[in-house]
Parts: C-alpha cells; structure tokens; sequence
C-alpha cells in the first residue's frame, strides 16, 4: 500500500485492522499515526484506548497482553508497537506467538507495528501483514513533492512563495521533512502578518541541513574552491554537529560516490542503481550521486573511502580527536 491509499483510508474512516509502517521517512510515519489515532481514539479515553509499546525490550509477552485488551467506553482501541525488531530479528517462539495473535485481530482494534529500518532479506516474515494487514513503506519524498507539500501548507497560512525560492528552501532544508516542517515553522513566525515569503526571508531564517552542506562541500572539492569547503566546514562546527556524525556522513558520501561511478562504468541504468542501497535511494539522490562522481577518478574515490574508514576508526579508538579527524579527511579530501 502506497501512502496516499492509506490517506484515503484515514479520510474515509475505512481504517484497517492492521499495519506494518517503515522507512526512512519518520516525520511522515509519524503523522500518519496521529491522524489514525485522532480518528480512533477519543481524547477523553486516551488512557484506556490507546497503547504505545517502544524498543527492543519490549517482548512478546507484553505485546500479546496488548493485544488481548479490549477499548473501554468507546467502540475503537489503538495499539502501536514501535523499534522492537519482533519481525526482522526475534526468537523463533516469540516470533511465532506475535503471529499467531495478529492473525486475528478483532474488529474494534487497530494495531500498527513500525520499524524504521527492515533488511528487505527478511521479507518473508512480512507474510503475517500481507495476508491479514497492509504495510506501507514510508520513503523520502522527492524535492518536488516537498515543494508542493510546502507551497499547499504555505497557501493555507495565506502565505505565497516564488516557485524558485521554494527550490531554494528545499534545497537548503535536504529532503528530511521533520527538518523541512521545522524550517517552515521558523519562517511563518519570522514573516508574522507579512503574506508574501521573499528569497531574502528564506536566506536569513532557513538553516541549511548537514546533508546539504556534505553535498556542497563535495561539489566545492571537485571544482577545487578549497576557501568555500572549509567555511562549509566551519559553519558545520559552530552549529554544534556531531563531529563523528559529519565524518561518517562525508565517508559514507565517498564510499557512494565509488559504488555509483563503479556501476555507471558497468553501464548499469541509472533507474537499477537505487536498487543497489540499502534502504534504496530516490531517483533524485542517485542522479546527484551521479552527477557528483563523474567529477572524480575512481583511484580518488577509492583512496578516500580507504581514508574514510581509517580515520573513522582512529576516532573509536582514541588515536585522534574527533574534529581534528575530520578536519584531516577534508584537507586530504581537497587535495584532489
């Protein structure tokens, strides 16, 4: 099941029994809950009515006594059970008795399981869901549809923006939306009465998300405007980022650059090379990826993704501190 069919599930009120929600995409996963949820559940009963079960130590035990329990002073009962992994890595036992429950479950339950993460090799353990449920993957959306999703919330604040200056802003906000609604909120609070959202708005209020500055450092490498790379740095470093988080993002964009310019000279099609990350990429990231590393040498790639990993592995065990790590990986990275 696509998203936009559970949307019109969640409008109708046609609501299933049960789900299997993952992906990438949290913020929207999230919402969707919440709309379930307010459709279901009366705020006045919430506690009775509604049950949350989060993390791995959640075991099988405590989801079945969930699922046994019934709604009280109310025809609808919601269960969610988040990250506990019960389908891609649980005990043969445990597995078994989370199947069997949800099998069949009654008319005046919703229960929805969601993962973040699913390794596509367990598959097959899905099977429960197809058969009684649905699942729905929840990917990232393209820049496109972020715009209209931007340019549709902005419309109903009675808020216009420029076609071009929401390219801009999603350019700047990467292709999270929890990152993308925060920056939307900071901008209505920052044009107040103002119905016109100008370029120069954006600018002063829009953050720019690490991918985006990992993305711009990596275009500024390969046109060799070293000054550029390490104000994107800087900025990266006063904005209190994780330094091993930055490391880790500029290693892993090396080591996809590599596998995508491996591929290309395999003659591999481009719509194929998503299939090849795991989770699998948009279309839009994979042309960037594309784009990015028709700009370097594969023994370039090769040695930075050997570099990458080294220094990342000096960071854990204490050899260099972390900042200093990265700021090593970049010069070298410069050197192109």
């Amino acid at each position: 099941m696509e998203p936009k069919d559970l949307d019109k599930q969640i409008a109708s009120g046609k609501i299933g029994r049960l789900y299997f929600f993952f992906g990438e995409e949290q913020f929207l996963l999230e919402n969707k809950i919440r709309a379930i949820k307010s459709r279901l559940v009366d705020k006045d009963f919430e506690e009775f009515n509604y049950t949350k079960l989060d993390g791995k130590k959640v075991s099988a035990d405590e989801i079945e006594s969930a699922l046994l329990s019934v709604p009280v002073m109310a025809e609808k009962k919601l269960v969610v059970v988040s990250n506990t992994n019960i389908f891609g890595n649980a005990k043969a036992k445990d597995f078994t008795k989370i199947c069997e429950a949800v099998s069949d479950i009654p008319e005046y339950m919703t229960v929805i399981f969601t993962e973040k993460e699913f390794d596509k090799k367990k598959e097959k353990n899905l099977d429960v869901f197809k058969k009684n449920g649905e699942i729905v993957k929840f990917d990232l959306l393209s820049p496109k549809q972020i715009e209209l999703w931007l340019e549709k919330s902005f419309e109903e604040k009675g808020k216009t923006v420029l076609a071009g200056d929401l390219s801009k802003m999603v350019a700047l906000c990467g292709q999270s939306m929890s990152n993308v609604y925060n920056e939307y909120q900071k901008l209505l609070n920052f044009v107040g009465e103002r119905s016109k959202i100008t370029i120069e708005d954006i600018e002063a209020v829009v953050s720019k998300s690490v991918d985006a500055r990992i993305f711009d450092m990596i275009d500024n490498i390969a046109e060799g405007r070293t000054k550029t790379v390490f104000e994107e740095l800087n900025a990266l470093k006063s904005s209190g980022e994780n330094p091993s988080t930055v490391l880790s993002l500029i290693s892993s964009r090396m080591g996809e650059l590599l596998m995508v310019k491996q591929l290309n000279d395999e003659r591999v099609p481009a719509d194929k090379i998503a299939e090849y990350f795991e989770p699998r990429k948009h279309p839009f990231v994979v042309k960037k990826l594309t784009e990015q590393s028709r700009r370097f040498g594969l023994k370039y790639l090769r040695e930075m993704t050997q570099k990458g990993m080294e220094y990342t592995v000096s960071v854990r065990s204490g050899l260099l501190d972390k900042w200093i790590a990265v700021e090593i990986y970049v010069s070298e990275l410069a050197k192109k």
